[in-house]
């Protein structure tokens, strides 16, 4: 896909001496080779002293990048002057630009948090906030509203919620880890006991949550999970894989 460049841009990446200096290479003609490349442009650039240095410029997410065999020492993203004289050249000339498909994927920025997992939402929360104290009470007032829904289609949303998750835990454990038969010193694990086992984690940490919510005054939220439990538990009763761990729970599971 080609980019559109123009000077403007380009000069927005060098800083105002290379863009100067820059400008006064190309109109001395000392770019004398140039070429679209696969991230942008490449080609052949004489310095004061009238050698020829390659010079690559390269379109990068949403900069511009340079790469100069000459002494250039720009500090890290700007252009220095071959790079901006390239860059005009191919400008005034309407070489295209092209950036790779990576770049073309690459998101706006804005779209990023979308992207991200819990955990990693956590984090740049917890940054935030450490950074933008003045946030904690609207942070800490969203919180509330996220562990203790009121109306009827909040709370009947969050027992949904929580019986899909509870019948996808148990759904997709693993039946490699059930651990039977006699253990010397210990006694015999049958398959129900070794299936019961691998279930109750699963259950326990909504009962934590249950037990946290009711802690913080909240008794229907806990309600709402708690039903959302027994839900996802009647849910796998039956019609079952004859892999599942649940196939050797027992009857009456929920």
């Amino acid at each position: 896909m080609a980019v559109a460049m123009d000077e403007e841009t380009v000069c927005a990446f060098a800083d105002g001496t290379e863009a100067i200096e820059g400008r006064i290479l190309l109109d001395g003609g000392a770019v004398i080779e140039a070429g679209s490349e696969s991230r942008g442009i490449g080609g052949l650039v004489r310095d004061g002293s009238g050698t020829a240095r390659g010079v690559r410029v390269q379109v990068v997410g949403r900069e511009l990048t340079a790469e100069c065999d000459g002494a250039c020492a720009p500090t890290s993203g700007r252009l220095c002057r071959h790079a901006v004289a390239l860059a005009l050249h191919a400008v005034e000339r309407r070489l295209p630009w092209h950036a790779t498909p990576a770049d073309d994927a690459r998101r706006a920025p804005g779209e990023a948090l979308g992207a991200l997992t819990a955990v990693e939402k956590a984090a740049v929360l917890d940054r935030l906030l450490d950074t933008r104290p003045e946030l904690h009470a609207e942070a800490d007032r969203l919180a509330l509203r996220v562990l203790d829904p009121r109306t009827r289609a909040e709370l009947t949303d969050l027992q949904e919620r929580i019986a899909v998750e509870v019948e996808n835990a148990l759904r997709t454990l693993d039946a490699g880890q059930l651990s039977t038969g006699h253990r010397p010193g210990l006694w015999y694990t049958d398959v129900h006991e070794a299936a019961s086992r691998l279930i109750e984690p699963v259950v326990e940490r909504y009962e934590a949550d249950v037990r946290r919510r009711l802690e913080w005054g909240m008794p229907d939220a806990a309600e709402a999970v708690a039903l959302g439990v027994l839900d996802g538990l009647d849910a796998c009763e039956g019609g079952h894989d004859g892999d599942e761990v649940l196939c050797h729970a027992g009857e009456d599971l929920a």
